[in-house]
Formats: structure tokens, C-alpha cells, sequence
């Protein structure tokens, strides 16, 4: 049985087929609690395995540009790759972590996050703020789907 959908990835064609997957599933989450789609241009793989997480860092290094590290590598697309109307620019992988059993994640793109958080919160149960010491987050989830969401302050 496989547990994960995507795990392992193992080289770049089953990454391309994952950001794909990721990024409709994504936008039809969104579209089901908040009723609208939101751009993403930024993906996080979580990595279900030791070997994986190794794995797509090599992938990573070899076809894109280290971006910043911030908890786990980030990097920069050299292309860019568009799905739907989605512009993916950035991807991030995430270190193995046992209580993460979605596949990935994305970040929403936004014009003003307060105003978000006024209108979509308080009346959602979809949607959970996280507070952090530098920013909060407002995450999307839903048991029917594989992944999680973000919009970030």
C-alpha cells in the first residue's frame, strides 16, 4: 500500500507531476472554503522520508538556484512554471515529520492580509490563524484534501 501519493519523489519528471497536482488541488481547496480562487507562486514538498528529503535536495540543486534556507531549503524556479493561472516560482522542501500526512502545501498570494483575515476567519471553520513570534498565518484545510494552504502576513 502506499501511503503517500507522491512519496517518494524520485527525480524531476514525478516532481513536475507533484507541483501540478499540488497546485489544482490547491486552488480547488480554496475554492470550496472561501468560494474564489487566490494565485500561488510558492510551493513546500514535505517529504515523507530521510532518502526523500535527500533526494530532492539533490534534484533541487542541480536544476534551480537556492533561494534562502528558513527552517528547510527554499529555492528559485530558473522557469517558471505556470498551471492554470498559477505562476509557481518558489518551492521549498520540508524535512520528514510524522504528523504531516498531506503531500504539500502553497502559499496564497493576497493584496491586503488584514482585510482577508476580517472577512474569511471568524466565520470559517476551515480556516485556523496560526500566530508565530514574526507574522501569523491563516491556514486552509479540509479532510477531503491531500494538501494544506497558507496566507501568510
Amino acid at each position: 500500500m502506499k501511503l503517500y501519493k507522491f512519496s517518494p519523489i524520485k527525480n524531476y519528471n514525478e516532481l513536475v507531476e507533484a507541483i501540478k497536482y499540488v497546485s489544482s488541488k490547491s486552488s480547488k481547496l480554496c475554492e470550496k472554503i472561501i468560494w474564489k480562487k487566490l494565485s500561488i507562486k510558492s510551493l513546500t514538498i514535505f517529504s515523507h522520508y530521510e532518502n526523500e528529503y535527500e533526494n530532492l535536495k539533490n534534484i533541487l540543486s542541480e536544476i534551480w538556484d537556492l533561494y534562502n534556507e528558513n527552517n528547510w531549503p527554499r529555492v528559485k524556479l530558473k522557469e517558471k512554471i505556470v498551471i492554470e493561472n498559477n505562476i509557481i516560482e518558489f518551492l521549498r522542501i520540508r524535512k520528514p515529520d510524522p504528523y504531516r500526512m498531506q503531500v504539500w502545501c502553497n502559499d496564497f498570494e493576497i493584496d491586503n492580509y488584514k482585510e482577508f483575515k476580517e472577512q474569511y476567519l471568524e466565520e470559517n471553520n476551515n480556516l485556523k490563524l496560526f500566530i508565530r513570534e514574526k507574522y501569523e498565518m491563516i491556514e486552509f484545510f479540509h479532510p477531503d484534501f491531500d494538501v494544506l494552504a497558507y496566507v501568510v502576513s
